[in-house]
């Protein structure tokens, strides 16, 4: 049955339709569930940017999983702030998520902070001359070479 469409285009949620209604034809495939329905729609549907959004049947944005990004935002910045300045200039359509809200504070997004310890911590050390690492790889390459030379005799 899935043959009969190759080559057409449908809107984003005619999977759901069509997989239900074969479902209804044949029992023996059993429910689509959720899972079914995205997989089908990773694996044939196409991005195209020129189109509306899409969205469920409450009227919300479907988010792209593979276009999903999460940004830190510095602390007492106002995310909503903060996306206009550094986020809409470079991606136009992209949006807060108002749904992803943390247990501790109730606000939107996780609440966190991020200490980069190499930058406070980290003490650079210049890696040894070559010509001392050539000559110890020269040193374990004959210690190689010895013990090789015990097993083939």
């Amino acid at each position: 049955m899935l043959a009969e469409h190759a080559g057409t285009d449908h809107d984003w949620h005619w999977i759901d339709k069509f997989a239900k209604a074969a479902a209804k034809k044949d029992t023996s495939l059993g429910k689509a569930d959720a899972a079914l329905i995205k997989a089908f729609q990773k694996a044939f549907g196409v991005r195209d940017e020129d189109l509306a959004p899409v969205k469920d049947k409450k009227g919300n944005l479907i988010p792209d999983d593979d276009l999903t990004d999460y940004e830190n935002v510095p602390m007492g910045t106002d995310i909503h702030d903060y996306l206009a300045t550094e986020v809409t200039p470079h991606a136009h359509d992209a949006y807060i998520d108002e749904t992803y809200v943390d247990e501790t504070d109730g606000g939107i997004g996780i609440v966190g902070y991020e200490i980069n310890f190499n930058r406070y911590f980290y003490e650079y050390v210049p890696p040894r001359d070559l010509d001392e690492i050539d000559a110890e790889l020269k040193a374990i390459e004959a210690s190689i070479a010895e013990v090789l030379a015990e097993v083939t005799e």
